[in-house]
């Protein structure tokens, strides 16, 4: 198997960057003059590509959605009139094809990458490539699914034959995609030839390890179970794929599923990029006015968490000053000046920050904290014998090792009558809430559709405390080409339409 190339990857990151931003509809599969045929294209090349498009959707644009509604950001007073469409959930305007979010129209281009990964990898005989591609094809399915509810799935690839896809619905789509990752499983697990093709270098997440995509698989599982735990009628159901898991045996990741494929100071991770410094070593606009809620900081203090001294600077008042979340006045404490900021290695003596450590740092595509905090539930739900406590536990150390705290103050922190487990679900998910500051907006959004929890404010620009934006409407480019599938979805108001298993 050959190396994967770095100066190939950069070439890739460069036309995933300009697709970003002009891919128009997921189906367009057209050859690009400019990128290698696909004749040319093995299973080596087309991997890491496909890996660093999820990483860097999960990580920037759906991080960045779920950060606004999930109660960790907001905006200081002189650029509060940034992000106006998601401050003030407005649906029609996240929806426009032309200066909306597209999460539909990235999330199907992505996808389709697996899809011809899997293509590939059925005609080459390639068990491990082929059950990447399914498991990945599942993760993008199933987020498609939590924030349109209703997706084309059996028929979204082949537009010759189906050239209006069908939706399915939000429950038929999770239980095929969870079959999806059954079959990846067993495929990852099935004997290979050893002329077989089996990644090494060019898997930017695992390097070829097996075992690791099937602890991913079992965990992105778990995932999905515990997103339905509240919709009645499904007991019988999770219990039946949570014993699959445990026939299964190989568990659930112990360490992050991290994507890096050689970012360098030149070509830095996206995230530090868009949020935190630029090519050329600027703070860029967003970190200029992106802050933290006082209600994130206020949860810090309280329970005297280590992690918030790693995540923010202190004003020159000597204290940590956030804002709030759709905050349109102009008072002094809400100004730039007055208010604390992500903080990174110009904030911290070169040294890194709790989120932002170097240019070359990994994008998270689903970190072993996450993994510990849904055993932990899993467990408090009594879906599986492990010990709720231990796992919790766990996930703390976790995410304060990953945001740079020392291993005394982690003993420290965990030793308070406050931190210890007592036996709630309501506490796992306030520190898996803690612990997704800044990573993964995108699932802390979705517990709070799930349970309501934590209970952060709403959006200041919402006069009902009761409106909060529950899904996204599908966007221009459905509702232009496939108008009779989202006629009959009816879904007009992001603030009042659930998908299928926030019942909350």
């Amino acid at each position: 198997m050959k190396k994967f190339n770095i100066a190939l990857y950069i070439f890739f990151i460069s036309f995933v960057g300009s697709c970003f931003q002009s891919c128009d509809s997921f189906l367009d599969v057209n050859e690009n003059p400019n990128k290698p045929m696909d004749k040319d294209m093995t299973l080596a090349y087309r991997l890491p590509s496909a890996l660093y498009n999820t990483a860097y959707q999960e990580s920037v644009q759906l991080n960045q959605l779920g950060c606004f509604w999930g109660g960790y950001w907001g905006l200081n007073a002189e650029s509060k009139t940034q992000y106006a469409n998601i401050q003030q959930y407005n649906g029609a305007d996240i929806m426009s094809e032309r200066n909306g979010i597209p999460i539909w129209e990235n999330g199907y281009t992505y996808a389709n990458n697996y899809y011809l990964i899997l293509n590939q990898a059925t005609e080459e005989g390639s068990k491990v490539y082929g059950g990447i591609a399914r498991i990945m094809l599942a993760w993008h399915f199933m987020r498609l699914a939590d924030i349109y509810g209703d997706i084309p799935l059996d028929q979204a690839f082949n537009m010759d034959t189906y050239p209006h896809p069908e939706y399915e619905d939000g429950i038929e789509v999770y239980k095929k995609t969870i079959d999806l990752l059954t079959e990846a499983i067993n495929m990852l697990k099935a004997k290979r030839s050893v002329a077989e093709a089996k990644p090494s270098s060019d898997d930017i997440v695992f390097n070829g390890d097996v075992t690791k995509w099937i602890q991913f698989a079992n965990t992105i599982k778990l995932r999905a179970l515990i997103r339905q735990s509240e919709v009645a009628g499904q007991e019988s159901y999770i219990a039946s794929e949570i014993d699959k898991i445990k026939v299964e045996g190989s568990g659930f990741l112990t360490e992050s599923a991290l994507a890096n494929p050689g970012f360098t100071t030149s070509k830095p991770n996206p995230y530090w990029s868009n949020y935190y410094r630029s090519t050329d070593d600027k703070e860029t606009s967003a970190h200029t006015y992106i802050r933290p809620t006082e209600y994130v900081i206020a949860q810090y203090e309280a329970l005297n968490d280590p992690r918030l001294a790693h995540l923010y600077t202190k004003t020159s008042a000597g204290k940590y000053q956030g804002v709030i979340f759709g905050y349109t006045g102009n008072d002094d404490q809400y100004k730039m000046a007055n208010t604390s900021v992500l903080k990174g290695p110009k904030e911290n003596k070169s040294e890194a920050g709790a989120i932002f450590k170097s240019a070359t740092q990994s994008l998270v595509l689903l970190s072993d904290f996450e993994s510990y905090f849904l055993q932990a539930e899993a467990a408090q739900r009594g879906w599986i014998s492990d010990n709720a406590a231990s796992l919790y536990q766990k996930g703390i150390e976790a995410s304060c090792t990953y945001m740079g705290v020392s291993p005394s103050e982690i003993s420290s922190y965990l030793a308070q009558p406050s931190i210890a487990y007592d036996g709630t679900i309501k506490q796992i998910i306030l520190q898996k809430w803690l612990a997704h500051n800044s990573i993964n907006g995108i699932e802390a959004w979705n517990d709070f559709r799930r349970l309501g929890l934590p209970q952060f404010p709403n959006s200041a620009d919402e006069t009902d405390s009761s409106v909060r934006p529950k899904r996204l409407l599908y966007p221009e480019t459905e509702t232009q080409t496939n108008v009779s599938q989202v006629k009959k979805r009816n879904i007009t108001d992001i603030t009042k339409d659930r998908v299928w298993w926030d019942v909350h």
